[in-house]
């Protein structure tokens, strides 16, 4: 309710929208815990695979700081994958204090099966090409706005790289890096090239 006794309608769709997320969240992470059981890796564990699966090696300080979990406890997930043989440390040779991981050939295999058996639950057939697109949009606003809250620490989406470019009055969303227009569709949630706006 308002001041004046009158009902505060943004403050009860704000609740709807975080129910439903939280709701999707739950049901993610089941699924999720499911895979990971078969496959005898822990949810944490699947998580690391996961992050792992675009190719580029993490120190352990960076995969707790993007899995938002302490180092120590990505630290005992990352030993426990490496004696199944699914990850592997290398030595920076920069930096001889830090140990990049990799996923192995099999930790690979494990990654792109794992992406395949929970491909359909995360197939989105409802809705338009135009509705989907616009909540990657939203969710991704939403992700940029609890990362300035200091509730999420690690994010490279599109939304708060440098290189982008708002929409105008008259003018598109720009990836000025590329130089080309950025549909919401093509908007990405993890970006190699991200670089954090400026303070």
């Amino acid at each position: 309710m308002g001041d004046n006794g009158t009902v505060n309608h943004g403050s009860d769709l704000d609740r709807k929208v975080l129910a439903a997320v939280e709701r999707l969240g739950r049901a993610l992470r089941a699924a999720r815990q499911e895979v990971a059981t078969r496959h005898e890796v822990s949810l944490l564990g699947l998580s690391v695979i996961e992050t792992l699966a675009n190719g580029r090696p993490r120190r352990v300080g960076d995969l707790a700081a993007e899995l938002d979990v302490s180092q120590p406890t990505v630290s005992d997930a990352v030993t426990a994958l490496d004696k199944r043989g699914l990850i592997q440390r290398d030595r920076d040779p920069t930096d001889l204090r830090s140990t990049p991981v990799a996923l192995t050939d099999t930790g690979t295999r494990l990654a792109a099966d794992t992406a395949t058996e929970l491909g359909p639950l995360l197939a989105a057939d409802s809705g338009t090409e135009v509705d989907r697109a616009t909540t990657l949009r939203v969710l991704l606003g939403e992700i940029a706005r609890l990362q300035a809250a200091g509730v999420i620490t690690v994010n490279r989406s599109c939304l708060t790289c440098r290189h982008y470019q708002p929409p105008g009055p008259r003018s598109r969303a720009r990836c000025l890096l590329l130089a080309s227009p950025l549909p919401d569709r093509d908007l990405r949630v993890d970006c190699p090239e991200h670089e954090p706006i400026p303070a």
